[in-house]
């Protein structure tokens, strides 16, 4: 004797308890979401704050796309300042994460130019006693005269003859 498995034969309740934890997990997830945006927007002024101690030309960068974009189409650009006044939250959040990582490459650039040039001293110590550079030019070495320069082939040269 085979036993089948057609959906048929299965107990229609045995569905019910896996539909359960899933709107059970989504309550949760949805709750979790719910206090971290609670979180961000009491942060927000802060976070803001932050990001512009940080790096105030990214601020500038954001405020100047909006502009931008109203000025090449004025409803998407209001609807765009509308959308950063209503969800501050995440554009203060935004702002510094751009601000971090413009900070971070900053600093990644400055770690490159010093490993390639080297570091830069704050200051030399220079030697107070003046140099002594009254140096007779009888004594002087003679200066070498220049050798003419002799090329392997003048036959350019023989076109212009």
């Amino acid at each position: 004797m085979s036993k089948s498995s057609s959906p048929f034969e299965r107990s229609p309740l045995g569905g019910i308890g896996g539909f359960l934890i899933g709107l059970v997990v989504l309550y949760f997830l949805f709750k979790l979401a719910g206090w971290f945006f609670t979180l961000l927007w009491w942060a927000a002024p802060v976070i803001f704050v932050a990001s512009l101690i940080i790096d105030h030309k990214v601020f500038l960068g954001y405020v100047g796309s909006i502009k931008r974009l109203f000025q090449r189409n004025w409803i998407l650009g209001l609807v765009a300042g509308g959308l950063s006044v209503l969800l501050f939250p995440l554009v203060a959040a935004y702002l510094l994460a751009m601000a971090l990582f413009k900070k971070k490459l900053r600093e990644r650039a400055v770690e490159m130019d010093e490993k390639v040039n080297g570091k830069w001293a704050d200051f030399e110590e220079v030697p107070e006693d003046p140099m002594d550079l009254d140096i007779p030019y009888e004594e002087l070495p003679p200066a070498a005269e220049p050798e003419p320069r002799k090329r392997k082939d003048d036959s350019y040269d023989e076109l212009f003859n």
